[in-house]
């Protein structure tokens, strides 16, 4: 595995797309990778990012056929110079299948991997008496210490989705500074993602104006998409307002 130097310029990119062979894409109607590669055009993007899902430990088990992900992506690249495209994976971390998961990951020829918290040895709702977002938050934090490398943290806020509350960076201050702490210390950027309960991206901005004070990178920008009509949905709106925490690139 050799990825993306964490500096690469990936300005008008979408760093965060799903195609069929992500299951749940594919069951909600994903298009196939050389259409996608066509949305992107159409959308005037510089290029995209592949980061089709792989959650060892769930959906029964299954995985990518990794030879044909890598040879039709190949492919794709091929036929589409005009575009930047890099081959990656969001991998769900989960710490009951931790070594599974760095085992596999390490294995394959990857550019770019999103880190994500998916599924956790928790219930949701928390229990009572438990914040929310705490043992979410907890499960984040485990997953920086993955024992493989990866380029982005990914949705950090995906709970709000199903909680439909604010997560709050003053009420869970303590686990979200050592997630930062130990994001800028691992060289890691942080995604900012569009598929969002709230317009336009997570995290939220007390997070990221946090992040940026200790030492934190413009984030990078992903759709999530799982069907092609959310390519670089609100990409403008996040832009703008990044600028806003960050300063214009």
């Amino acid at each position: 595995m050799k990825l993306i130097p964490n500096t690469t310029d990936l300005t008008d990119i979408d760093c965060h797309i799903h195609s069929p062979f992500s299951p749940d894409a594919r069951g909600c109607g994903a298009d196939e990778p050389q259409v996608i590669a066509d949305r992107v055009r159409a959308k005037g993007l510089k290029g995209f990012i592949v980061t089709d899902h792989v959650d060892v430990g769930y959906w029964d088990g299954y995985i990518i056929d990794f030879d044909k992900y890598f040879d039709e992506w190949q492919r794709v690249r091929d036929d589409n110079p005009d575009l930047t495209i890099y081959i990656g994976l969001e991998v769900g971390f989960d710490i009951r299948h931790a070594s599974e998961t760095a085992k596999l990951i390490k294995s394959l020829p990857l550019e770019y991997v999103i880190n994500s918290v998916h599924n956790w040895d928790h219930p949701v709702p928390a229990p009572e008496g438990v914040p929310p977002y705490l043992t979410y938050l907890q499960a984040i934090r485990q997953s920086l210490d993955a024992d493989y490398d990866f380029s982005t943290i990914g949705h950090i806020g995906f709970l709000e989705r199903y909680i439909h509350t604010p997560m709050q960076y003053a009420e869970y201050k303590d686990v979200m500074d050592d997630i930062i702490k130990t994001a800028v210390a691992r060289r890691v950027r942080i995604e900012a993602n569009t598929n969002a309960h709230y317009p336009p991206c997570t995290p939220r901005e007390d997070f990221l104006r946090a992040y940026k004070a200790a030492g934190g990178v413009r984030p990078v920008l992903g759709s999530d998409a799982h069907t092609s009509d959310k390519i670089a949905q609100r990409f403008a709106e996040a832009t703008e307002f990044l600028d806003g925490v960050f300063g214009k690139d």
